[in-house]
């Protein structure tokens, strides 16, 4: 996108004081800009037992943001109450998730809010917030009463209703849940005398202009939805003030500046600057003595996004205050979409490609639903990043405004920018160095903070080298290397896992490598604490003719099966039970230790009633391995493996996958042990010796005998997610499913571009009923062009 930069409309005389609006904003911007957040859905409504699918963009002003790594999602009902909480890392400026509907939650209106810790500091109201619909048959049918409530408020163009001035008013006219209402009506004075009439010209927006007399007050006499009526103050005009206005034509926009009111000098304007995210892109003197400015906008040169602008006195107070809303273009990034197969028979298969002209990388989304006939021009990427995010109040179907870029939808957007406040900061704020404190701190992914300490005397292990065995749930084992510093601390910061994660350290400075540890590691759950919030009141809406008889008729929740997140009908399922050694084996051994072994012993199936230690056992029982010495110093050797300087290289000995020295598993009995397996490679470690692998009954993830426990740690991790399942009907796995009834055909979050790459494509096969598909694209590339794509295929 465009770069913001510093224009002078006339050469600059303005003496910078101390504390100016420049110097505030670049203390905002280098210390207390805060992010913004976009969630994709895969759809905008859902039905009790589906899963909400969605992937999270972050933005930093113009730029994918680099300043967070977690995200924390919360589905909270219309009380407050969160239903569900999901801890996502943050990669690439984007996050990964679902939410799993019950079959039991109740029907209503549902509010996702996101945030990051960096957000936290912001408070509440700059989180991000989207209503979603969720439908339950087994819920009986509400009637909802809609009571007549309509509320409409009236703001002068600048800020200021001015006595004696031409002043531009525009209005805004809406119901109880912020949606438009219709209305027309008359200004009168106090005595009634009619002013001037008005009507809203969209979505219940509009304004008209008039001249007020100092001391008079007026009224709006307004007619709401051709039957309603009720009056309504304006504001009381001002003896001196400043108005502000902007005109665009020919695809120019100048300002005009009327101070003819002004005689105390503390209020004459003395420049007028030009703001976006956070940083002054024009700032110009205004001749001295002038009660009449105006001066030209250079649209051209200015990136897309809201302008804020602001008449100043030469003692840097706001005098007058305007925002309009700049569309260049520089957003979008060039592509093409394409469906080389396009089936909508049922079950028939669909192949897209979405092609991107720009070199830069790029990160999407993409969504295939059926389409059900209405498009509701929700907020989307574009909408969000450059619009509702920066303005207070709700904007009714927000993802209109970017549609076009002709007259009629740059008139209407300015109605916006006239009625809807500026959320980012307010120059009162500033000028009394109104900061938020920043207490809260990205944690860096997972940071974990402890202390090692030796069990034998207690003392903290000072620069120290540690070994760390980390087990995760997928059953990834990683050997990684850390050292202590002059106090004994460790510090080990950006790990990514889900679940929970198992550290068992050693030291080989320590008596049989054992190592304490206290940790200070604050859990992920903690640091993202849930607080019950006022959120946005929500309203919920009876669902359309077209999707309650959706929810009527087309799926069988009473015969309805859940499989991994997507809604499919008796799907058929036939496995063998598994042994108990197969049991045993999925779960405890990962298969990190090489190759197939060459040789094994198996405990489980072929259990012995052998009371000796493990390795006088293995003596006879294992050929090519020489097991010499005991029962202290045991020597194990494979195949007579020899050194390059002659000598006998020894094994390498894991148990429970974790390296132990022979000694170490001396007197660890056979009855305790459930498998033995022997690995021509060195196994984790590598080397040429070859490696035994010694399972315990146990299998716990620890391991002990007599005189040896290596304690574990487990560590909190993000929330797991899981991956969309798409059916394949071109395999026979699949055509166990009888009705497919999915209302999501397609969901895939990882989509990447690269300068060599630039072509996506994908393919997913058709549901039993869709006649029509609706194709969602959505995100952005490294430089913070915003992508969205919406094609209906048919």
């Amino acid at each position: 996108m465009k770069q913001l930069f510093l224009f002078l409309f006339i050469p600059l005389s303005f003496v910078a004081k101390a504390q100016t609006p420049e110097s505030l904003l670049q203390k905002i911007q280098e210390n207390y800009s805060a992010e913004k957040i976009y969630i994709h859905y895969d759809k905008s409504s859902y039905i009790a037992g589906e899963t909400i699918w969605f992937k999270a963009y972050i933005m930093d002003g113009l730029l994918p943001s680099t300043k967070s790594t977690v995200l924390c999602v919360e589905l909270i009902n219309d009380s407050g109450k969160v239903i569900q909480k999901k801890i996502l890392a943050i990669n690439g400026s984007s996050a990964i998730g679902e939410f799993d509907l019950p079959k039991i939650v109740g029907q209503g209106s549902y509010t996702v809010k996101a945030f990051t810790r960096t957000l936290m500091n912001f408070g509440f109201e700059r989180y991000y917030y989207h209503n979603i619909e969720i439908y339950n048959p087994t819920s009986p049918i509400q009637n909802i009463k809609e009571d007549n409530f309509t509320s409409i408020y009236f703001l002068p163009e600048g800020g200021n209703l001015v006595s004696n001035v031409k002043n531009t008013v525009a209005f805004k006219c809406t119901d109880k849940r912020g949606y438009p209402v219709v209305v027309e009506g008359k200004i009168i004075d106090g005595s009634g005398k009619e002013q001037i009439n008005f009507k809203s010209m969209f979505n219940g927006m509009g304004k008209f202009e008039f001249v007020p007399k100092l001391g008079e007050e007026y009224y709006a006499e307004c007619i709401f939805n051709n039957f309603e009526k009720k009056r309504v103050s304006l504001p009381i005009s001002i003896l001196e003030g400043v108005s502000l206005k902007v005109l665009r034509t020919n695809g120019k926009a100048f300002f005009n500046i009327d101070a003819t009111t002004i005689y105390k000098d503390a209020l004459v304007p003395s420049y007028i600057l030009g703001v976006q995210e956070n940083t002054v892109v024009f700032k110009s003197t205004l001749q001295a003595g002038s009660k009449i400015i105006a001066g030209e906008i250079p649209l051209q040169q200015l990136p897309t996004g809201i302008l804020q602008i602001t008449v100043f006195s030469k003692e840097n107070k706001p005098l007058a205050e305007r925002l309009i809303f700049i569309n260049s273009g520089d957003y979008i990034p060039k592509s093409t979409f394409n469906t080389p197969i396009v089936g909508l028979s049922s079950r028939a298969k669909n192949a897209y490609t979405f092609n991107l002209e720009d070199t830069l990388a790029g990160s999407f989304s993409v969504s295939v639903t059926e389409f059900d006939g209405e498009s509701k021009k929700e907020d989307n990427i574009v909408s969000r990043f450059l619009l509702t995010d920066d303005i207070k109040g709700y904007v009714h179907q927000p993802a209109y405004y970017f549609e076009s870029n002709d007259i009629e939808h740059q008139q209407n957007l300015d109605l916006v920018m006239l009625t809807n406040g500026w959320r980012r900061y307010s120059w009162g704020e500033l000028f009394s160095n109104h900061f938020p404190s920043m207490a809260f701190n990205d944690p860096g992914f997972i940071t974990l903070l402890g202390k090692a300490y030796n069990p034998s005397t207690g003392k903290p292990l000072t620069n120290a080298e540690l070994s760390i065995i980390v087990k995760t749930r997928d059953k990834k084992n990683d050997l990684l290397l850390t050292e202590t510093d002059n106090e004994g601390n460790i510090i080990m910061a950006g790990m990514n896992f889900e679940d929970t994660a198992s550290f068992i350290f050693q030291s080989n400075v320590t008596k049989q490598s054992k190592v304490n540890a206290i940790f200070s590691t604050p859990q992920l759950s903690s640091i993202f604490f849930s607080v019950k919030t006022n959120v946005p009141k929500t309203y919920f809406e009876l669902p359309n003719v077209n999707l309650q008889s959706k929810i009527n008729n087309g799926y069988n929740f009473n015969k309805l099966t859940k499989y991994n997140g997507i809604l499919l009908d008796e799907v058929k399922v036939v496995a063998r039970v598994k042994s108990e050694r197969e049991k045993y084996e999925k779960k405890y051994i990962t298969g990190r230790m090489g190759s197939m072994p060459t040789k094994e012993i198996d405990f489980i199936t072929d259990p012995t009633t052998n009371n000796g230690n493990i390795l006088d056992y293995l003596r006879s029982r294992l050929n090519g391995v020489n097991i010499s010495g005991g029962p202290i110093n045991y020597y194990v050797n494979y195949r007579n493996t020899r050194s390059l300087l002659g000598g006998p290289i020894q094994m390498n000995i894991f148990l429970d996958e974790f390296q132990v020295e022979a000694n170490q598993v001396a007197t660890l009995r056979v009855q305790d042990v459930a498998m033995v397996k022997v690995f021509s490679n060195g196994g984790l470690s590598g080397g040429a010796g070859g490696s035994l692998a010694i399972y315990t009954k146990k299998g716990d993830g620890s391991f002990s005998n007599n005189s040896l426990v290596h304690k574990e740690y487990v560590i909190e991790g993000f929330t797991p997610t899981k991956e969309f399942f798409s059916p394949n009907y071109a395999a026979n796995t699949e055509n166990d499913i009888k009705n497919d009834e999915r209302s999501t055909l397609y969901w895939n979050p990882f989509l990447i571009t690269t300068p060599e790459n630039k072509s996506i494509n994908f393919s997913f096969y058709n549901s039993d009923k869709a006649k029509k598909l609706k194709v969602v694209i959505e995100g952005f590339l490294e430089d913070g062009k915003l992508l969205y794509v919406e094609k209906i295929i048919e």
